[in-house]
């Protein structure tokens, strides 16, 4: 038993090693870089460097910049969603893969998620703009490579926003039919996703300025609810229920004998979605400032923050699991996070509010990632109605048709996901849909980038690198992506299969329809006469 526990903890510590020696890694070679960030010079300095690298990928500076770090790591951290993550996965992933799943599962999957995480990472520093893998395969490949991630990308992204949006619809709902003595449904959730979806649109077209704000509030938010929720947890119990011992036994969840093989896996598998979406910080590269820097540490850390919160909640949540069954507001099978913060503090509901603002911060995380990347295939011409799609804002300068139409798909995603499936099972719908759609977007441009060999010139001059690690970090990555994709089809189901190759297909279609003129305007991008560029800007008062 001993050298269970002993073995376990060394995985953990090995994981952290490994985040350790990649970020001393990186540090070195950003030193040895001829990156010279003008911070230290004022913001107007580093607007114009920042400016003055996206006009040598033809692109104008038509979006504000106003992210900074902290901003550009809480997009990527809220992207990832460890509260909403945890809220719709723990109790069907431990129900699937028994205790283990935490203390083994989780530093696996750690592991895997930090080095495709540092992959991702590389290749947005090479490539600061705002379409993230879209660009990249585009850039170190092909215009139909990156046509194919972009569409798989932006899908991925838009299932995970629906799932975001969806859960804080229901926690609200299951609050609201309480304090005003109604029944829920699935209507009633459905109406507040609908308000929960607008709420997101208005911030993130009049709340334009404060977009930033709110990115590194809910850095701050996500922390007061792990606190919370752990607080909570140990001043209802005092003690562990269990013993940290049955981490490491393999136990299934009834405890009353050995899990499966499959059914670990199965239930590891199910918490993929903590580890994927941190490529979010790429999508708003356009408006951070100094973005070869801090948009590649922001992808790199959130998945090493993810594992350090997620790693400390799971085992809370599990080991006392016994206490937190049979709560007045969920049972065990809706979420163990939810019913573990109301039996943690007596009941008080204010805590599922909060859990409730912090998964909307996460879903609105969301929104601007999807109308980013909307925004970004509708100025290649990569997407139909592309002339609307990729107008601006002048006086917010946002891209508010992308934001409504993203807004409105999430919602038609969920609505059709729920039709299909009926009651809880559009959650394993579109987690398998999600997270086969994003590893499909970034097996694609790591696959580009090791047949290359590092050699390329984006590559060669980005400042975030790891330098002779790239090439095991991105085997690693790919191996990892191709085989946790092949299993997630069968510990999904196959309905988020089925999805995928629906999407293919109409990909496939759009691409011959778009083909040419989507080709000619990438050509004419990199070919746009300065002037061109300074008219654009000079129209969003920028230049």
């Amino acid at each position: 038993m001993m050298l269970a526990v002993w073995i376990g903890l060394l995985l953990f510590a090995f994981v952290y090693g490994c985040a350790l020696l990649l970020t001393a890694r990186v540090q070195h070679r950003i030193r040895a870089s001829k990156h010279i960030s003008m911070t230290a010079y004022g913001s107007y300095a580093q607007a114009q460097q920042d400016k003055h690298d996206l006009n040598l990928f033809g692109l104008a500076q038509q979006l504000r910049r106003r992210l900074g770090a902290a901003a550009s790591f809480g997009l990527s951290f809220q992207s990832l969603g460890l509260i909403g993550a945890v809220f719709l996965f723990a109790g069907p992933a431990l129900q699937k893969g028994g205790p283990s799943i935490v203390s083994i599962g989780l530093p696996i999957l750690a592991l895997f998620g930090i080095l495709v995480s540092a992959s991702l990472a590389e290749m947005s520093s090479a490539v600061p703009t705002a379409g993230g893998v879209y660009h990249w395969a585009s850039a170190l490949g092909t215009r139909r490579r990156g046509w194919y991630a972009g569409w798989f990308h932006l899908a991925g992204h838009l299932a995970i926003m629906a799932l975001m949006n969806g859960a804080c619809a229901y926690i609200i709902d299951k609050l609201l039919s309480v304090w005003l003595n109604y029944s829920s449904s699935w209507w009633t959730t459905g109406i507040l996703l609908g308000v929960v979806t607008a709420a997101q649109v208005i911030v993130n077209h009049w709340g334009a300025g404060r977009i930033g704000a709110l990115q590194e509030a809910g850095i701050l938010l996500h922390a007061a609810v792990l606190a919370a929720i752990i607080g909570g947890i140990f001043i209802a119990f005092g003690q562990s229920v269990y013993s940290p011992k049955l981490l490491y036994t393999f136990q299934n969840a009834s405890l009353d004998g050995h899990v499966t093989p499959w059914a670990f896996i199965a239930g590891v598998l199910m918490l993929q979605k903590l580890f994927l979406g941190m490529d979010g910080a790429a999508q708003a590269s356009e408006e951070t400032s100094d973005p070869r820097i801090r948009v590649p540490w922001a992808i790199f850390l959130s998945s090493v923050y993810t594992m350090i919160g997620g790693f400390v909640l799971f085992m809370c949540l599990t080991l006392v699991l016994p206490a937190i069954v049979g709560t007045t507001l969920f049972s065990s099978s809706d979420s163990l996070l939810a019913a573990a913060a109301l039996d943690g503090w007596q009941g008080n509901s204010l805590i599922l509010a909060v859990i409730a603002a912090a998964i909307w911060g996460s879903g609105n995380s969301e929104l601007l990632i999807c109308s980013r990347a909307v925004f970004s295939l509708a100025r290649d011409q990569a997407l139909p109605f592309s002339r609307t799609l990729s107008q601006v804002s002048r006086e917010q300068q946002t891209p508010l048709p992308a934001v409504i139409t993203t807004a409105v798909f999430s919602v038609i995603l969920f609505g059709a996901g729920r039709l299909a499936d009926g009651g809880e099972a559009v959650i394993s719908s579109l987690l398998g849909f999600a997270v086969l759609c994003l590893q499909l977007a970034y097996i694609i441009p790591i696959w580009i980038k090791l047949k290359l060999h590092g050699r390329h010139r984006l590559l060669e001059d980005a400042p975030w690198n790891l330098g002779s690690y790239s090439t095991l970090v991105n085997r690693t990555a790919l191996i990892w992506l191709i085989l946790s994709g092949g299993l997630s089809v069968f510990a999904l189901g196959l309905r988020g299969a089925a999805g995928t190759g629906i999407l293919l297909v109409i990909v496939t279609v759009l691409d011959r329809k778009y083909r040419k003129q989507h080709l000619a305007k990438l050509q004419s991008r990199l070919k746009r006469p300065r002037g061109e560029i300074i008219r654009i800007e000079r129209k969003f008062h920028l230049h």
